[in-house]
């Protein structure tokens, strides 16, 4: 079964060269605060002093210590490279091809230089491994040691190592196939330490955290049955087990007193003070527990590793094939500008196979536009603003000049419409840009995987975008100018014969409507007699003109009823003031209810469905044709920086996910 771990630890060798990979690797992870005693504890495991010790932060970088229980095949190995028969446990490290250490304060200058080297030398930290592999006559075994919990910087550490150690332990502690090995120092209250608090965070109920408690040997007398509680699991909430261990001090290391002397010493400290729980402590019980634990572990996670590199290896291939380099730019351009333009053109007609259900998009967008924005804005515009009664009134007069002011007033009509109607320009043309402005940003919304392959290339993104952007530009000036002239015309030319007016005039007036109501299959007929083949148009114009002066006569009687009759001048005006409000505002809003459909229609027509026909065109002769006549320049498919980087990286873990695919398929044929 350690065969397993060996597996896993191929796996660490792999990623461990690998930038920022999503793999969840089965391993242990040590946490602890500096001095807790988590280095003496993986010395005590390995059987040699070999990691780096001072004060402040000495574990600067991630160390994947990987023992190995080795065979002969191993040792045939290192006979190989070094021809000394005497050595019995030596050490290895992935960032030197064959070298093989055998004198462990070697390993430890080694380990600080390649940190130094990692890290920089200014006691800062990084998140890139140092694989360490030991080969022991002892037992497999695995661990991912972090630098230990600081709460201040010393010396040239940065202000903020605090954070940037907790970011570093919390990156590995919240894989889910990871085990937390918390170191506790016993002198202290398992409440306050730092390795638990981690460890509960993101293990909150303790199923993979295993707690290691040290200092045993410094406590007070006095506490020993709180120990033997501790010890014994009462206070500490893991799963995984608590396993006490009592390890070298400063002055067995001063002495130097060797690892077997305090192992043995260990023995005899637990039969001394704990002998009911002896046998389930110590580093012997700890370092096979944690072997138990990583295989039963590797076991349960093996599937669902499986599953994440194959996830991950089909996202990299796809992700690859983006990022190919084209065999042939020629037709790699073509057939990307052809798919750009199939998708702009799916986009805005509806005809995508992958629409969203999250977010509208393309002409649906353009749809809701014309809801929310044009005929909220263009609906809400005042029919009488900035139109005040005076205003009215002294229109009516001005163009009676001497003579006396008809019912209706149609040069003051004329003057009052074409004022009012000019407010509608503004939200129509307005509108123009709005839409355009979506024209442009649908090429955002595109099917992803050409819209990132149209970005990785600056140049040919900037083209395609430019032509678009032309494309847009060339109708906005025609189209606003059309929409203009459209209002403008009802602006010059009023029709208060127009059935959809007359209807408009009714629906305003009590009388009338109540008068219509009673006789509307009389108005119906009337209206519908006078659009028929069966009059001349001059009979035809009279029909309505009889129409329109009953409606006008019925308004006017019902406004002279609400003022009391017509009892001096000044009641007239007010009767003639009231009653060509109603017209401009019938009138305003007969027009305003045409053009909020013909100017949407006008832009769909003469904006969208020509972008629609063209865009394809335009592509080829300003995009297509000037790479085909001067392909030598490169500048068309020159990648934006970082591009080359990026699929290196995505190459270089494609081939670790292939390489871990083999270890796993050699651990099922086991």
């Amino acid at each position: 079964m350690e065969s397993l771990i060996q597996a896993i630890n191929k796996l660490q060798d792999v990623f461990a060269v690998v930038k920022d990979h999503s793999i969840d690797l089965p391993q242990i992870v040590v946490v602890g605060s500096q001095s807790s005693g988590k280095s003496s504890v993986l010395e005590s495991l390995v059987g040699k002093s070999f990691l780096p010790r001072g004060t402040g932060i000495v574990t600067r970088a991630p160390l994947i210590l990987q023992m190995v229980k080795y065979t002969n095949d191993d040792m045939k190995s290192m006979l190989d490279l070094t021809n000394n028969e005497n050595i019995t446990e030596w050490a290895c490290f992935s960032h030197i091809e064959n070298t093989v250490f055998h004198d462990f304060d070697e390993v430890r200058e080694e380990i600080e230089k390649r940190t130094d080297v990692l890290a920089g030398e200014n006691k800062g930290i990084t998140d890139k491994p140092i694989v360490l592999k030991v080969y022991t006559s002892s037992y497999t075994l695995t661990f991912v040691d972090l630098p230990g919990i600081t709460k201040l910087p010393v010396g040239n550490q940065p202000a903020d190592i605090e954070e940037q150690i907790q970011q570093l332990i919390v990156k590995h502690v919240r894989q889910p196939n990871a085990i937390i090995l918390a170191v506790v120092t016993a002198n202290t209250d398992p409440a306050t330490s730092e390795s638990l608090k981690i460890a509960k965070q993101w293990d909150p109920e303790g199923a993979r955290t295993i707690a290691v408690v040290t200092k045993l040997d410094i406590i007070d007398k006095g506490t020993k049955s709180d120990i033997v509680d501790l010890l014994c699991g009462k206070i500490i909430p893991v799963k995984l087990g608590i396993i006490g261990v009592v390890n070298r001090s400063q002055k067995d290391i001063d002495q130097n007193k060797t690892l077997d002397e305090t192992l043995n010493n260990e023995t005899e400290f637990f039969r001394t003070n704990y002998p009911e729980i002896c046998k389930m402590h110590g580093n012997k019980v700890l370092a096979n527990t944690l072997q138990d634990i990583l295989i039963k572990h590797i076991k349960i996670t093996i599937p669902t590793l499986y599953k994440n590199l194959e996830d991950t290896k089909t996202k990299l291939e796809s992700e690859l094939k983006t990022l190919k380099t084209p065999d042939c730019e020629k037709t790699f351009v073509l057939e990307l500008l052809n798919d750009i333009n199939k998708s702009y053109c799916e986009t805005v007609t509806g005809d995508r196979k992958d629409a969203s259900n999250e977010t509208l998009m393309g002409g649906a967008k353009i749809v809701n536009v014309i809801q929310d924005n044009f005929t909220k804005k263009f609906m809400a515009v005042n029919p009488l603003y900035n139109l005040s009664d005076k205003q009215i009134e002294n229109y009516l007069l001005n163009t009676s000049g001497i003579k006396k002011s008809s019912l209706v007033n149609h040069k003051a009509l004329e003057i009052m419409v074409s004022k009012q109607l000019e407010y509608l320009i503004e939200p129509a043309l307005s509108f123009v840009d709005v839409v355009r402005e979506e024209m442009f940003n649908i090429l955002d919304s595109i099917d992803q995987k050409l819209l990132n392959e149209l970005q990785r290339f600056p140049e040919l993104n900037n083209n395609v975008r430019s032509t678009l952007d032309n494309l847009l530009e060339m109708k906005l000036k025609n189209i606003k100018k059309s929409i203009k002239s459209h209002i403008k015309t009802h602006q010059k030319f009023l029709n208060t014969t127009n059935p959809n007016y007359l209807l408009q005039l009714v629906n305003s007036s009590i009388e009338c409507s109540s008068s219509f109501i009673n006789s509307k299959n009389t108005y119906y007929n009337n209206l519908r007699t006078a659009n028929s083949t069966f009059f001349s148009s001059e009979q035809t114009y009279s029909v309505i003109d009889n129409i329109e002066r009953e409606i006008v006569s019925k308004m006017y009687k019902d406004i002279l009823s609400s003022l009391g009759g017509l009892n001096d001048y000044k009641n007239e005006i007010n009767v003639q003031v009231r009653l060509h409000k109603q017209f401009t505002r019938c009138y305003f809003e007969f027009i305003r209810n045409t053009l909020r459909d013909f100017v949407p229609n006008r832009i769909n027509h003469k904006l969208v469905n020509f972008v629609l026909k063209k865009f394809d065109k335009k592509l080829k002769v300003e995009v297509f044709m000037p790479f085909i006549d001067n392909p030598s320049s490169g500048g068309m498919l020159a990648e934006k920086e970082g591009v080359a980087d990026e699929r290196n990286q995505k190459e270089e873990l494609l081939i670790a996910v292939n390489k871990a695919f083999k270890s796993l398929k050699e651990i099922q044929m086991q």
